[in-house]
């Protein structure tokens, strides 16, 4: 089990590629299948790192009690532990994993190169948002159909906003990420770490968002007006009819985002 006195965490990562190192940060409920569209496209230019985050997936278990600001330095400590000495590299975050990435930032300064937040996390608490109707995956005991029933309704009020997209893979990914998830996500996501993070990062900052993203509370452009505060020159993409999980029900234009931003900061 890990701890906020883990001075060398080892988290489990999926690696595919050659050349510089890209680092892959999954969302709450999560693990480095949240990337399962994207990691093959990345890894055709970069050392891909998808990482499972300490408390899910493959990774070992943390302590229950741990505070999100010391979940925050155990992931910093993570990062030391997977990249080299003084290595540079790119980085990307989703929800959970953007709040995340954008701490990292700034303590790894120079030494990241370009990062991207997708439908990112750390903006605060949504206060006054609608409530997202969502069903407890407890509700379902031991009925594996009904709990499947459950995790599609799920994706479709959260994650991803056409039916269409809600296929058997995505149904597989989620519910094994809710059953293997041991961290509360929200001790980060709903902090308001940003304002402080992003002031302090030295690289070139891509916003990413999709158009029917229900995280965005109370708009995109608020998110996007708070972010140019701090961040006067970075880069926002919205995608049209895309939902909070874009990297899935929107492959192929995250993918050339993603790649048209870092590719260009490479030469």
């Amino acid at each position: 089990m890990l701890t906020a006195e883990s001075e060398r965490p080892q988290v489990a990562v999926k690696k595919l590629g050659k050349g510089t190192a890209y680092i892959l940060l999954h969302g709450g409920m999560g693990s480095w299948n949240h990337w399962a569209r994207n990691i093959d496209a990345l890894a055709e230019h970069f050392r891909v790192h998808a990482i499972d985050l300490p408390g899910y997936g493959d990774s070992p278990d943390v302590d229950k009690s741990m505070s999100g600001e010391d979940y925050r330095s155990l992931v910093c400590r993570a990062i030391d532990e997977i990249i080299a000495d003084e290595e540079p590299f790119h980085l990307t975050g989703f929800s959970f994993g953007g709040a995340l990435s954008s701490c990292i930032a700034a303590h790894f300064g120079d030494r990241v190169k370009g990062l991207s937040l997708i439908g990112s996390g750390g903006f605060g608490k949504h206060e006054g948002r609608p409530p997202v109707n969502t069903r407890s995956y407890k509700s379902a005991g031991e009925d594996e159909a009904k709990y499947r029933e459950i995790v599609r309704g799920n994706l479709l009020a959260f994650m991803l906003s056409d039916p269409k997209t809600v296929d058997d893979d995505a149904i597989f990914y989620h519910g094994e990420n809710v059953r293997r998830t041991r961290f509360d996500s929200r001790k980060v996501s709903l902090g308001d770490t940003q304002r402080t993070d992003l002031a302090n990062i030295t690289c070139p900052l891509q916003l990413i968002w999709g158009e029917n993203d229900v995280t965005a509370y109370p708009s995109i452009e608020d998110r996007v007006m708070m972010c140019r505060e701090r961040v006067p020159n970075l880069r926002i993409d919205v995608i049209p009819d895309a939902s909070h999980w874009a990297m899935y029900d929107s492959a192929q234009a995250i993918n050339a985002l993603l790649l048209d931003f870092h590719l260009g900061l490479t030469n």
